[in-house]
């Protein structure tokens, strides 16, 4: 699992426009040549922020993904996912 390959996509998304734009239109083949294991493609695909923070990716970084709506995430969504991760593991 490369955690690191999630926070970077999340920090590319910030930084880079036209891997944000790749992202909004297609984002299975924008993440494609990343180093990601199966399940951390299928949780970014799915905005499953939840598993992704609950495996060691960075919260503060995910939510950059909220500002375009990447795979899905809009604000409330994140918010909503990330609070359920949190309660989970503080429980």
């Amino acid at each position: 699992m490369s955690v690191y390959a999630v926070n970077e996509i999340c920090r590319d998304a910030l930084h880079d426009l036209a891997f944000r734009e790749a992202v909004k239109s297609d984002p299975a083949t924008a993440i494609a040549a990343r180093d990601l294991s199966d399940e951390e493609r299928a949780a970014l695909l799915s905005g499953d922020v939840a598993w992704l923070y609950e495996h060691g990716c960075h919260p503060f970084l995910m939510s950059y993904l909220t500002r375009w709506d990447l795979f899905g995430l809009k604000p409330i969504v994140y918010t909503e996912r990330i609070q359920a991760a949190h309660d989970a593991r503080n429980d």
